[in-house]
């Protein structure tokens, strides 16, 4: 059996500073398998540019198969990440 798939699993562990909120926020979810991130953390990840392939599968799907889980900082977040990726900003 394959063990989930991680940030950590595709970019390797966590390296550098945690100063800031957001990369403290992104250090704590490293490790967490990208289908229990909160839609927060997947729209966060997405927009940093962080593991972007997998995420806006992840990301794609919660669209399609979910409610979003009122953890986005407005409505509509994890939606203008997509489209953002999409787009190439």
């Amino acid at each position: 059996m394959t063990s989930p798939l991680t940030v950590s699993n595709l970019l390797g562990p966590w390296s550098g500073d945690d100063n800031t909120g957001l990369l403290q926020r992104c250090k704590e979810a490293w490790d967490t398998p990208l289908e229990s991130l909160n839609d927060l953390m997947v729209a966060t990840f997405l927009n940093q540019n962080i593991a972007t392939e997998h995420l806006l599968v992840e990301a794609r799907r919660r669209m399609k198969e979910q409610e979003r889980d009122e953890t986005e900082y407005f409505d509509g977040q994890l939606l203008e990440a997509i489209e953002r990726v999409q787009s190439g900003e």
